[in-house]
């Protein structure tokens, strides 16, 4: 009776001060899945080596773990563990340093329930999904890709649908239907949005009749076209490139977001800009289309961008691209990303911005924050060392201005954007050094003497480290130590 009254004890003691977790494992790494913290790596057993993950609710308690023994080797013997949640499921991949082609495959569900395993499985096969372009779209087992194909004659662009065979063994994917797009004139298409009734396709049309930005409602079990919705006006020659959207499954209706270009700004037809004009002024679209394709409300907003450019040294414009955009019980809430470029094709991360979006008796208000430089606050924060992309979009050249639009960075710069109590906006952002293997992660606010930084989390060249937020000022940390032998989980406040 007394043992089983201390162990309670010792249970509740736990449980009202656990504010961190530290264990031992090699080469630990974590991902969040689910509103739930995953931490994998390695346990040495003798000869055999083990692979573990546990899983970690939003208090730090252990939820679930599980082992892999994949036999008679050390850490060493292996690249660095993959892993995605690719189908809403957790898959890792497990890849000998010196058997490059073969590829140990283990799938979890989010209990860490296992849900099958593939050894020495052919690494192309294994993450099949790898071998499509980037354009893809993933609906429960459905896998929607747009692909293109160029001749003579000009490009060809299709929408394809593939189902998933099995989720018992590595993806593989059946064909379901094609869809060709009109041959010519297709620029860039991508899907926004697809579920088990529709899939809706952003579409830039460069030239002839139908040139302009358009947004096409497929049949998701047959291929067939409903309906294509003109973003873009019939009288003039603006561009109205697409940045963001919300579906809304009930109702069937879409809201469009993004902004609007001259002709004189770009023209992606004969591949050429000139966005001097952009440095001084931002135009936003808000287009909202109901279940049948028809336009129910269109705003257009002028917003002054409050920035000094064009100096005697060099021409500076200013690039928005929408990275949250939410319905609230009122309107809209939106983040925007600010990218700035000096050089050709290169647009580096400046800042983000707040835009309330609220209806009025005609349409919406469209309502900035006050504009703060987030970027200006830590020191060196871009690296323009010669290889170190981060915190940048390349473009291969102008004409795939509509991609960067919309395409989510590869390495995400911006990890939290919100507004505090006195309606001043605050900044977590990544500093990652490629070319040195460091990482810091910052809390950049608005204080006594205006934007101050805090480092919130700093890993040394190859540590690992990341930061969860569970809510508007909490967050929890994860970091191995230096020597790769042990991490820690912790409850932090902002």
């Amino acid at each position: 009776m007394y043992k089983n009254i201390l162990f309670i004890l010792l249970i509740l003691c736990g449980t009202s001060k656990a504010q961190s977790f530290k264990k031992n494992l090699l080469s630990a790494n974590s991902i969040q899945f689910h509103h739930t913290i995953y931490v994998y790596g390695y346990e040495q057993q003798k000869n055999e080596l083990l692979f573990k993950c546990f899983a970690f609710d939003q208090t730090l308690h252990l939820k679930d773990s599980i082992n892999l023994n994949l036999g008679k080797h050390r850490p060493i013997d292996y690249l660095e563990t993959s892993v995605d949640t690719t189908h809403d499921v957790i898959n890792f991949y497990f890849q000998l340093a010196d058997e490059k082609n073969v590829v140990t495959l283990l799938r979890l569900n989010d209990t860490l329930g296992k849900i099958c395993s593939a050894n020495n499985y052919d690494a192309n096969h294994v993450n099949s999904i790898a071998v499509f372009d980037d354009e893809t779209y993933i609906f429960k087992n459905d896998l929607f890709v747009i692909r293109n194909n160029k001749d003579t004659s000009g490009t060809q662009f299709y929408l394809n649908k593939y189902e998933l065979k099995s989720m018992l063994k590595p993806f593989e994917y059946g064909d379901k239907w094609q869809f060709a797009f009109e041959r010519q004139f297709i620029h860039h298409a991508t899907v926004v949005y697809a579920d088990s009734n529709y899939v809706m396709v952003y579409v830039n049309v460069n030239d002839g009749i139908k040139k302009g930005q358009w947004i096409l409602r497929i049949n998701s079990i047959t291929g067939e076209l409903i309906k294509g919705t003109r973003l873009s006006s019939k009288i003039d020659a603006k561009s109205y490139l697409y940045s963001n959207s919300i579906y809304d499954s009930k109702t069937k209706s879409i809201a469009v977001i993004g902004s609007i270009y001259e002709k004189e700004m770009i023209d992606f037809k004969k591949n050429n800009s000139n966005f001097i004009n952009l440095s001084k002024r931002h135009q936003l679209f808000l287009i909202c289309i109901d279940s049948l394709g028809e336009v129910i409300s269109k705003t257009e907003k002028l917003i002054a961008l409050p920035l000094q450019t064009n100096n005697q040294t060099f021409t500076t414009s200013y690039h928005l691209k929408i990275r949250e955009f939410k319905k609230t019980v009122s309107g809209f809430d939106v983040w925007a990303d600010m990218y700035e470029q000096t050089l050709p094709n290169s647009f580096v991360y400046f800042s983000s911005w707040h835009i309330d979006i609220i209806p009025n008796e005609l349409d919406y208000d469209i309502t900035p924050s006050r504009f703060l430089i987030a970027s200006k606050a830590i020191p060196k924060f871009i690296s323009y060392t010669k290889g170190d992309t981060y915190g940048k979009f390349m473009l291969n050249n102008i004409c795939d201005y509509d991609v960067f639009k919309y395409k989510k960075p590869l390495n995400a710069v911006v990890v939290k954007t919100a507004m505090d109590d006195l309606g001043n906006s605050f900044f977590i952002l990544k500093k990652t050094d490629i070319l040195l293997g460091t990482k810091k992660y910052n809390y950049v606010f608005l204080g006594k003497k205006g934007l101050e930084n805090k480092v919130l989390l700093e890993c040394a060249k190859d540590q690992k480290g990341n930061v969860y937020f569970i809510k508007q000022t909490n967050y929890i940390s994860f970091t191995d130590n230096i020597e790769h032998t042990a991490f820690e989980l912790k409850l932090n406040t902002l």
